[in-house]
């Protein structure tokens, strides 16, 4: 029998995605920036059709952040007394919103923290054996141990 050469063969990646997907249609401008943005943070073939449905949902939420924030921002610049109250539920909603994109992201392991391992891996991770499975070596009794 030949022995086939390490050459011949083909290593197919077992990837979730499909590359880098476009912004689906339906998207407003700043929507699409958004997905840019985030998928371009991301890994090639990071995201499947299951991350692309919070990925969408993470650029809308994304968007109404920034509409909000904008708003905030052109009614401190009025400085009218009249809309505090109307800053402060704003302020609220925003905020409400901004902590749904950040929760998002780390869904979609898009932060750097989302990619970091947890303090109290590190202790799991030191007591983790250090020979592979591979390495070991089947046992082979000696006849004086079988009697």
């Amino acid at each position: 029998m030949a022995r086939t050469s390490v050459a011949s063969f083909q290593v197919t990646p077992i990837v979730p995605g499909h590359g880098r997907p476009t912004p689906p249609r339906g998207l407003d401008a700043i929507e699409k920036r958004i997905w840019r943005d985030v998928v371009d943070a991301l890994p090639d073939h990071r995201l499947d059709p299951a991350g692309q449905l919070i990925l969408r949902r993470l650029v809308a939420q994304a968007a109404i952040a920034e509409r909000r924030e904008a708003r905030l921002r052109q009614l401190r610049a009025q400085g009218s007394i009249d809309e505090e109250e109307q800053i402060d539920a704003l302020a609220a909603l925003h905020s409400v919103t901004a902590k749904t994109v950040a929760y998002l992201l780390t869904q979609l392991r898009a932060t750097p923290r989302s990619r970091m391992v947890a303090r109290t891996a590190g202790p799991l991770v030191e007591q983790a054996p250090t020979t592979r499975p591979w390495d070991i070596k089947a046992r082979v009794q000696s006849p004086a141990a079988t009697h």
